[in-house]
Order: structure tokens, then sequence, then C-alpha cells
């Protein structure tokens, strides 16, 4: 089943999406209400889990306008905001149920599992049987025969799809819809590979019949139940020393996902308590601005929401007092100051000391209870890899970091235990590194076999010898990609990246009138098998009210029908700011010359004629289908291109932080504000020492993606409400620091430096260390109209200077008198 979640903290994000997919649902994200109303009405969810606290549209809004638009979809609020009457407005505004932060998980996943038994799809069949083989939905576990199938979370889904609906016929596309998300969907050749490891784990658990039977042409479907009870030929089942080992007996480990997730909570924690900090100080001082005050209790409420979810309960308890000062409407007087700054010392001593351990959710009665899922990871990746022959230092960099990007990659022993990999389906592409001390027929020898026993398998070649005759045998062995080292594991992700795209098409709706109910019956039993939801309508006098409530994807129109022709709704439909561009198909007895004239005269697409075809009818509608969804989607690239041109103009199309233009402009904005206000202003100027060697060596592409990497991190050290990161030369960057003083720059400067360590980007210069390393050069004052900021940046300027000339990986700070 798929979930909308709409979240814009990504640790409490990636908390809820590791759970869920654990639970063996597909999750679909969403940061802003704007383009979470866009997913819901666009596509059909099973549930949306929504934040009220969102930018651009808040979740009550955006709970009332899709109530308003007709989505009935359950929603389930999960927020900070526990008063009564915050629970009051969510419930009034059309949400089914209210969760508050800090929650449990398992609390969570009881209440998901209890809307969706409310729902529909998730009612019709309680437990799913087909002969001795039983689907039980509320424990997401599969058995045959009394003992469990082992499958994975995908080959679940798919299975649970084909039993949910026995009679329908599944297209590759509609299965990609169903079981993958936007951001994470395959190719179709992925559900031909799902289809035939599902049907090779039946098999292997006894299952004798073959439970999917595919219809040629046109995809999928259960297969009818035989006479007799089924496999009873033979029985094998697995053996009762590995189920015990997949159950395993030992206390709940951790999974090593779920530590990640903490971890990039845990490092949040500062940056965010900084900005509280900065505002409690700003008020103890006498000024605290609005906005400053607006951001610290958002930050405030991310704590309340966060902390306690991640073990941190005390400390969400002081943090939700934070939050209730800060948001008062009242002015904030002494008292106030005073329960502030208790509220931060007893909000950081709660920080000070361990978080309560995070101990995945509870899995009784959880769709998650699946016995054998004890034998793969809680949370899979989105792409699984094998490296073969790679060198140990770039192998063990691409385990390392692979996972950050949605990839999970296992080294092969070599070649035989790499085709039993490739055999039991743990693998979406094989990265191959060839041999370049043996003969050519040798080092491509792996690559043959590879290809020659799975011919859809995606291979990324690596070499050391760039040959035009090596490329062309490569080619030749069907080799998916080809790269020559020195690469990086940034280069090799990418790549991988691009031999598998995502892409997902939408369910379809089609609308057919017809006076005669046997053509529409016709055409409906054609396009349902497809996937396609198909309207049929007999009376054209109510063709406008039936348009409006199904608002198709497509139109199939009688042209000879008593009241309204087909050629007058067909003008009626062009005539509509609405459905104007709707594709229309028009079905004709007997099309002669003036018939088509006029149909394509009065705005028709295409014409049909009868007796109907049925792989011509099939074709021409899924081909009109699709160019319309092309063309909405270009429509669409074009509307958000129309709305973020103001954004491209004042942001470095490389590295997406501002570009100098912006910087300078906010530079000299931010000084003469600080110069009325009288408050401190800081800006650091870094740059990547012998960055030019890293480019003469790796490749202009390879810099510029280590640039990029910089540019992310250095943003993720500050405070991007308030502070602004911008690409102001070629290889340099500027952080402007607003209200913040020289010793609040100094703790900016030691989070930018343990940034770029982290990051670990190799360095080919031995004067360097191994790693990318950062000069800085940091200047302070507070502005007075005696200086400007032009002052500001030659000092910072000549800081970064010195920095520079004292070897790098270092920083001057230079005051300004």
């Amino acid at each position: 089943m798929k979930i909308l979640l709409v979240e814009d903290d990504l640790s409490t994000q990636d908390l809820l999406v590791f759970h869920l997919t654990a639970a063996r649902y597909t999750v679909e994200k969403a940061t802003d209400g704007v383009i979470a109303q866009e997913l819901a009405t666009l596509w059909n969810y099973d549930l949306i889990m929504l934040d009220l606290n969102i930018p651009r549209l808040d979740g009550i809004s955006l709970c009332r306008q899709l109530r308003g638009q007709g989505v009935s979809t359950p929603i389930l609020m999960l927020t900070a905001q526990a008063d009564d009457e915050d629970v009051i407005a969510g419930l009034d505004a059309g949400a089914d149920d209210y969760v508050t932060k800090p929650f449990e998980v398992s609390q969570v996943l009881a209440r998901v599992r209890a809307l969706l038994r409310r729902g529909t799809r998730a009612s019709t069949i309680p437990s799913l049987v087909w002969g001795q083989l039983c689907l039980d939905s509320t424990l997401a576990q599969v058995t045959y025969r009394g003992q469990v199938v082992p499958l994975t979370p995908k080959e679940y889904s798919l299975l649970e799809l084909f039993l949910r609906y026995p009679q329908r016929v599944f297209s590759r596309s509609t299965i990609l819809d169903h079981l993958w998300t936007i951001d994470d969907s395959p190719t179709e050749g992925a559900v031909t590979n799902l289809v035939k490891d599902l049907r090779n784990r039946l098999k292997r658990s006894g299952v004798v019949e073959n439970v999917i039977q595919t219809v040629y042409g046109l995809g999928y479907r259960l297969r009818d139940l035989p006479p007799g009870p089924v496999g009873a030929e033979e029985t094998t089942a697995e053996p009762a020393g590995a189920l015990g080992a997949a159950q395993g007996t030992g206390p709940p480990r951790i999974p090593r996902a779920l530590e990640a997730i903490s971890a990039r909570f845990q490092s949040s924690i500062q940056q965010r308590l900084a900005v509280v900090e900065g505002a409690v100080r700003s008020l103890q001082a006498g000024n605290l601005p609005p906005l400053q005050r607006a951001i610290a209790c958002e930050e405030a409420h991310r704590l309340a929401g966060g902390l306690g979810t991640f073990g941190y309960e005390e400390g969400s308890t002081q943090a939700r007092q934070l939050e209730q000062l800060l948001g008062s409407t009242q002015p904030l007087g002494a008292s106030a100051v005073d329960q502030l700054s208790s509220y931060l010392l007893a909000l950081k001593q709660a920080l000070a000391l361990p978080p309560k351990p995070i101990e995945p959710a509870d899995r009784s009665g959880d769709r998650s209870g699946d016995k054998a899922e004890a034998t793969s990871a809680p949370a899979k990746p989105r792409w699984r890899g094998i490296a073969l022959a790679l060198e140990p230092d770039l192998n063990a960099c691409l385990q390392a970091d692979a996972p950050q990007r949605g990839w999970q990659f296992d080294r092969a022993t070599g070649l035989t235990d790499l085709l039993q990999r490739l055999a039991q389906g743990r693998a979406e592409v094989v990265v191959l590194s060839l041999n370049q001390s043996v003969s050519q027929a040798e080092k491509l020898a792996p690559l043959r076999e590879i290809k020659h026993r799975y011919p859809q398998q995606p291979v990324l070649v690596l070499t050391g010898c760039d040959s035009l005759d090596e490329r062309v045998q490569v080619a030749r062995l069907q080799g998916d990609r080809y790269l020559v080292a020195p690469v990086t594991v940034g280069q090799i992700l990418d790549t991988l990246d691009q031999i598998l795209p995502d892409a997902q098409a939408p369910e379809s709706r089609v609308m057919v009138v017809d006076n005669d109910p046997i053509t529409c019956g016709v055409i409906g039993d054609l396009l349902t098998p497809w996937g396609l939801t198909v309207t049929k309508l007999e009376d054209p006098s109510q063709f406008w009210e039936v348009l409006r409530q199904t608002e198709p994807d497509l139109l199939l129109l009688a042209l000879d029908m008593p009241t309204f022709s087909g050629i007058d709704l067909c003008q009626v439909v062009r005539q509509d700011c609405r459905f104007g561009n709707l594709p229309i198909l028009m079905v004709a007895a007997h099309p002669d010359t003036v018939t088509v004239r006029q149909v394509f005269e009065v705005g028709g697409d295409d014409l049909i004629g009868k007796p109907i075809v049925g792989p011509e009818l099939v074709t021409r509608v899924l081909s009109r289908i699709e160019r319309s969804h092309l063309r909405q989607q270009i429509e669409q690239m074009r509307h958000h291109q129309a709305l973020y041109w103001t954004q491209q103009d004042t942001t470095d199309p490389l590295t997406q932080v501002a570009n100098s233009l912006h910087f300078d402009a906010f530079l000299q904005q931010q000084w003469e504000r600080h110069c009325q206000d009288q408050a401190p202003i800081s800006l650091i100027l870094c740059t990547p020492d012998d960055l030019c060697t890293y480019y003469r060596v790796y490749g202009q592409r390879a810099g510029d993606a280590a640039l990029c990497r910089l540019a992310r991190s250095l943003h993720h050290t500050v405070n991007p409400n308030i502070d602004l990161v911008a690409r102001c030369g070629d290889r340099e960057f500027g952080v402007v620091l607003p209200n913040t003083n020289l010793d609040g720059a100094l703790r900016v400067v030691s989070r930018m430096q343990q940034a770029v360590t982290d990051l670990k980007i190799p360095h080919p210069s031995p004067a360097s260390g191994g790693y990318i390393t950062l000069s800085l050069g940091i200047g302070g004052t507070t502005p007075t109209g005696s200086l400007s900021s032009s002052h500001l940046l030659k000092t910072a300027e000549q800081a970064l200077k010195d920095a520079k000339a004292r070897g790098g990986n270092t920083f001057c700070l230079y005051p300004m008198c």
C-alpha cells in the first residue's frame, strides 16, 4: 500500500520512512504543502500522514483543501501541537486521526493499520488465500502449508497485489505504479525480474504450481486455481535449522540504517539549539527582532517534536516550554526572560545525558511482523549492486558512501560467486573492473559470461586503459557503461543512476460514450486489463455531468448517437477551458473521407472504425494517453520554470547556493540593517586548498562534483533562514552571518572544518594530507556610518590570503576597529 508522508523535519521523516518501509509500505515523501497537494490530487494514495507546521501551505489548510476537492484518502495528522484546540481544529479540518509528537513508533504504525482497515481497499479481503498459499495482511506474513515463505518486501507487495485482484491483468507500468514511488521507480525490466524472483521463491518453498500467469502482450495475472489440492505431489520446506536461524534467538539489534538516522538527528541538535540560544541572548540584550523570534520558535517546535522521538523525553518537555514562551503574542518581560534562560539551561543539561536507546518498532501485530523478515535488512535500499575485482580502497569507499545515495554494494569473491548472487536476484547492477595484466580475451571473459547468462543485467565496466579497441569490444558484449580510472565513488554512483533511471506512469481514466451497450462493454473489456479505469455512458444527455465527475484522461465518443452526436460533444469539450486539451478518439461504423475530415475539423485526435480491433484500440488509446501525460509534464516544467525564474537569477547553477550578485546585494542589505540596529555581523570567506591540482588530475566533471559537495556541506553548517552561503568566485565561497560576533563566527568555522573533514574527499596532492581541506578568512564588526560593507569584504579577503600563505587548512581572523 502507498502512503504519502508530508513532513519537513528530515530527521522525523527519515525515522518514519525507515519504519514504514520495514512494514512493507511504499512511502512517497513531500516537504511542503504545495507539493503535497499536487501529489495527493494526481495520485491515489491509501493514507496521508500530515504534519501541521509545513512550509508554503500549512497542514490544516492543506487538509481542508483536499477534502474540498473530494479527496477521501484517510489523513493521519502527526504534529507537536498537542493542545485540545489544535486537535479539534485538525479533526474538524477533515483529519481521521491525530498523533502528537513525541510519539512511539509502534503506536503510529498501529494507527496506520487501523486507518487502512477502514479504507475500502484494506477491508475487502482480510486474509488472502490461493489454495494452501495464505497471505496474512495483518502480520505481513505468507505461509504455505503452515510454513513461513520468506519474501522480500517487493515480492510480498507483488503477491499481495495479485491476490487482492485475482481477475485483473496488470501491465508492467501498472505494477511499477503500485510498488514503487515516483523517485524510486526503475524501468519495466525490473518488473520482469521481480516476477521471476517471486516465482523462484515460491517454487523453493514447495509451491509446485505457477501462481503467476503471463498474459502475452498484456502483462501478468493470478493463475486460476487448478482443481484438487495445489502442490499435493511434492512437498518441500525450509529446514528447521535454517528457519530457526532466520528467526534468531538473540536480543533485537538496532539496524544500521536506524543508527544513521539517529546520528543525523544528533548532528542537527546543536545547530537548532544555537538558534534558540541566540534568540535568548538577543532578548537578554533587549533587542530580539520579530523574525529572529519566529525562527527560534520554529526551531524550538522542531526540537520539541524530535527530541522525545529520539530518546530525549526531558529535553522535549523543556523545548516545548521554550516554544510556548517564544510563540506567545505577549511582550516578553523580565520574568519571561528568566524563564527562557532556565528552560534553556535545563534543555542543555538534558541533552548532556545519554538518550534513551532507540529500538525497532514492536512487530507483534505489525505488517512487518514476518518472521522471515529477519533474514533480510529491515529497510531495503533503493538499488543493490555487486562489485567484482575492484581495488580494496575503492571498494571500501563504495560500500561506505553508497547508502547515502540509496545503494547497497556487496563484493563478490569471484565470478562464480557473482553469478550465484545474480541467480538469487540479489543485485540490480554489476560493477566489473577489468584485469589489465591478462590478455584481452581473458579480461573480457567475466563480462561475456555475465551477458551470456543475463542479457538484461546492467554492467558498469571499469578499466585502467582507455583504448578504442577495448571500448568496441565492451560495446559488442553489451556493456552498459565504460569508465576509465582514476574514478571517484561519486562518478560511479552518478553513472549507475544513469543506467537505472527513474520513471513511473500515472493511472489513467477513460470515458466511453456510446448508446450501444454492447460496444461500451467490448471497449471496457479491452481496456480494463491494461489498468485503465473505464467509465461507460450510454445516455449522451448526461455527458457533461459525468465528465466533470470522472475527469478522464481520454474520451472515446461514438460518432452517431441520438440527441447529441459525437461531433457535438467534441465541439463542446474543445470550447471548455478546463477540458479543452483532452484527447478525443471518435468511433464510427463506416468512416469515409467526409467523416474523417469532419472529425479532425472539430478537434478530434483520432478515428477508429467498427468493428473494433482490440490491439488497434489499445495501442491508440495508450499512445494518446502517453502523449497527453508528456504534454502535461512539459507544461508543469514550464510552470515551475516561470515560478523559480527569480531564484535562478540569484542561484549559482553549478553548486545551487547563492551566486555572487546575490551575495553582494545581501551583504549590503545586512550591513545597512545592522548599522541601524548596531548589531554585530561577521563574514567568512573560504576556498578549497589546491583545488587546481584536483581538477588537473581528476578532470572537470569530478572537480565540479567535489565543489558541489563542499557547497552542500557548508550550507548545512549554518542556519539557512538567517545566514547566506554563496559562491563568490570560481572556487571561493562566502558566508554572511547576521547578528553574529566573532566568537559565533569561530564556532561556525569549526563546524565548517569538521563538515569538510567528514566528507573525506580524496586529494591527489601529498601536501594536503590525502583529503580536501579549507582555508578560511574571518572578518567581523558592528557597522557604523564611517565604514562600508566593502571594508568588511576586504578584511575577510586579506584574512583568507594570509591563511592560504600559511599553507592552508587553517583560518585567520581579523576584527575591524
